[in-house]
């Protein structure tokens, strides 16, 4: 039996995030380009969240920055859908193009360069001529609603200058699909103002407006733009607000102003750190980081299939049956909860537009939301089970997507014991989810609870749809865990009979000898990018490998849905490698990750057929978490999966179910310390990969062994616990030199991006 010691808080180690050195670390995973990038998806990125702009080069003269707005939607009316319009959603309330502006050259560029600097959210870059020069530096204010362009031009380039070039307010599927909306939305108006501030207002059919203003300044050959671009509905607020922005922006001290910028950035990464030890992993985890940041704030807007960067597209909502909820996966784990709470803040505020995306006869108190749906307000009509006259068979069959997004919800609540948001929003909103399917349940001869013919996403309609059933289990069970938490009876909720009833009768999930299947008669018999049928292992984890019969399951249904290598995605391979991470299989994981590499553009942004989407890199960092940390059931995994290529490993204060965050190293492959703090209080069971361990603790946090390898934590709020292999001393909790770990990336290579090796002090 290991000694137990006790040592007060001071005494513990300080977390590993406060020992990094951030800046440099950082800016060995900084995208370089040593020829100016051609397309959106080689381009140099930034956004706060809201706004967002990315650099190429258009021809020999002229340097695009697109204008992107995730608020700028489209508002035609939901009750006017043609529901036999495929995509009617994304088509009349999807984001529309605004604009973009250009730096024209008075001559050809002969070359370029640009970086984007991770740790100072900024892109700068110069562009060369055969007589001149022009240096330029990017950023969007993290705090404030403008973008800053600045470009000193000289010798042949010394007349460069900014052109802003307004575009239609147009739907880009509309665009796309050749199916422009009638009538259309009026061509923007552009104005000046008498201190020189230029407009450009898209006034919208529907109501409301988007509106770009911005300010030109130079000085000693420094030229300074700052841009602003605002959406108001249904009024037409947003054109004084975008005037306001600029002045302010423009009137503020630049360097106070730009150190503000920088300051929510610096706050910002150190919530967590992560280093596999892996120069390629490593670079593209931090790019991700960064990349949600830019994509996402606190309460702000749902990541769709864009981000803050529209490109022309078929995609310009949120796919919720899939990408919304990959997008988000990763900042329970990440402890970056301001990354998170979009997903909830946009479902509780929009809860009444949930019952308006089901038909009619349901309204009174069922919530579900279409496959794609504006991002505004959540509009989009949902399909049912048996179908939903007069949309497409498919998408009017899609059910459970709702369920799947009140699963990210749900995450949220345990990973900050947040007992606010589970009893004002999950589960109300869990309750009409659920009670949803209850119109449609139907009980047979057999005694069981069945769900008629659903969709079962990216494959085939089915009875008895796995993709439905697992949710719908999913959903009861946590309604039941729920209320029993918050002290229920039947007396005070009535429906918690009807959530027995279906919990003891619901139909199990159909499986065959290959695995789980679809649905009833609906074996796997194809190329399938979709884990659909296999939401029970991830990310529900209402099937783990604790039991053998059901590891075997897991083991075969993975290596089924793999086997027929085509009509594969990128996400396949990332959802697999979470997968092999449940089954404690760290070369499966890698191996499937690896696979992610040849679908990534040089800076890690991701398209399929062409088209832009977000959530594959971003579920790849998730993917990288999974190997370094898991939580469900009531214990903390420490390093379940980690591959024998990875053999110094180190993170620091990610977070697990609970509010536990949780520090660790491996050196050499074996685990050198495992942390855990409480940061509300709680029980909690740690498997740190330690058969036998010594520990410390603070007072009052107990520890006890519980079986080789696993520990049962008592901790008070603020409590923690050390472990280390038993028989050794206890370590010192140091950073490894990360800054020896790091890789430039470079824009180039054709699929992806080369890394360079950092020269160790």
């Amino acid at each position: 039996m290991a000694a137990v010691f006790v040592a007060s808080a001071s005494a513990m180690p300080a977390p590993l995030v406060d020992r990094v050195g951030w800046a440099e670390m950082l800016g060995r995973h900084d995208l370089v380009w040593g020829s100016m990038p051609k397309r959106w998806d080689q381009a140099p990125f930034l956004g706060n969240g809201e706004q967002g702009t990315l650099m190429y080069e258009i021809n020999r003269r002229s340097l695009r920055w697109d204008v992107g707005c995730s608020a700028a939607h489209d508002h035609r009316p939901f009750e006017k859908d043609d529901l036999s319009e495929k995509g009617v959603a994304v088509l009349n309330r999807g984001r529309h193009f605004i604009g973009h502006l250009r730096v024209e050259l008075p001559e050809d560029m002969t070359g370029g360069q640009a970086r984007l600097d991770l740790w100072n959210a900024e892109a700068r870059g110069t562009v060369e001529a055969k007589g001149g020069e022009l240096s330029w530096r990017t950023l969007v204010h993290a705090r404030e609603p403008v973008m800053k362009f600045e470009m000193t031009p000289s010798g042949s380039l010394a007349d460069a200058k900014f052109v802003y070039v307004p575009e239609k307010a147009r739907s880009a599927r509309a665009v796309r699909a050749k199916s422009l909306r009638k009538p259309a939305n009026p061509d923007a108006v552009s104005g000046t103002l008498p201190d020189g501030v230029r407009t450009s207002v898209q006034h919208l059919w529907a109501g409301g407006q988007t509106a770009v203003a911005y300010l030109e300044r130079n000085d000693g050959g420094k030229r300074s733009l700052w841009l602003s671009v605002q959406h108001s509905f249904p009024g037409k607020e947003a054109e004084a607000a975008a005037v306001k922005a600029v002045r302010t922006a423009a009137a503020t001290d630049q360097s106070a102003w730009t150190d503000a910028h920088r300051a929510w950035w610096h706050d910002y990464y150190p919530a967590s750190f992560v280093s596999t030890g892996d120069p390629y992993w490593d670079s593209f985890y931090w790019i991700q980081q960064y990349k949600l940041a830019c994509a996402t704030r606190d309460k702000g807007w749902i990541i769709d299939n864009q981000g803050p960067w529209l490109q022309p597209t078929a995609w310009n909502a949120t796919w919720w049956n899939l990408n919304v909820q990959l997008s988000h996966s990763g900042t329970y784990q990440a402890n970056r909860r301001g990354m998170a709470s979009a997903l909830s803040h946009r479902l509780d505020i929009n809860r009444a537009n949930l019952r308006l995306n089901v038909a009619e006869p349901y309204r009174e108190d069922s919530y579900a939301i279409g496959r794609t749906v504006s991002g505004w307000d959540l509009l989009g009509h949902a399909g049912q089970p048996g179908g939903r006259e007069p949309m497409d068979r498919n998408i009017g069959r899609e059910c459970a997507n709702l369920l799947w997004g009140l699963h990210n919800v749900d995450l949220e609540v345990r990973y900050w014991q947040d007992a606010e948001l589970r009893d004002r929003v999950l589960f109300p909103l869990l309750v009409g989810a659920v009670n949803y399917y209850c119109h449609f349940l139907v009980e047979e001869d057999d005694g069981l609870l069945h769900i008629p013919n659903t969709h079962s996403p990216e494959f085939r309609n089915a009875e008895d749809c796995s993709y439905d059933l697992d949710l719908l289990r999913w959903g009861v069970g946590r309604l039941l865990e729920i209320a029993d938490e918050r002290g229920l009876s039947a007396a005070d909720e009535p429906l918690i009979p009807k959530w027995r009833e279906i919990e003891e009768k619901l139909v199990p999930t159909h499986v065959n000898e290959t695995g789980r299947m679809l649905g009833k008669n609906a074996p796997l018999n194809g190329g399938h990018r979709h884990w659909s049928h296999l939401m029970a292992i991830y990310p529900l984890r209402t099937l783990t490998p604790e039991d053998k019969k059901d590891r075997e399951l897991i083991e075969k249904s993975l290596k089924r849905w793999h086997s027929f290598g085509r009509g594969i995605a990128g996400y396949a391979f990332t959802g697999a490698s979470c997968m092999s991470s449940l089954l404690g299989d760290g070369e499966g994981a890698l191996t499937y990750l690896n696979q992610l590499k040849s679908y990534l553009k040089p800076s890690t942004l991701y398209s399929e057929i062409g088209l832009p989407v977000m959530e594959t890199p971003l579920h790849g960092a998730t993917a990288i978490q999974e190997m370094l940390l898991q939580s469900w059931g009531g214990r903390l995994r420490v390093l379940p999966a980690v591959p024998g290529t990875w053999p110094d490993v180190q993170f620091s204060q990610l977070r697990g179910e609970g509010a536990f965050l949780v520090s660790a190293r491996r050196g050499g492959g074996s685990t050198k310390w495992v942390l855990v703090e409480s940061e509300v209080g709680g029980v909690v069971e740690v498997e740190p990969q330690l058969n036998d361990a010594a520990w410390v603790t603070t007072e009052g946090t107990k520890v006890s062994k519980l079986s080789p390898g696993v520990y049962r934590i008592d901790a008070p709020k603020g409590g923690m616990a050390m472990f280390w292999p038993e028989g050794t001393e206890r370590p010192a909790m140091e950073v490894s030199p990360v800054r020896a770990r790091g890789a430039v990336h470079r824009f180039g290579l054709p699929k992806g991006y080369r890394e360079l090796a950092a020269k160790p002090e």
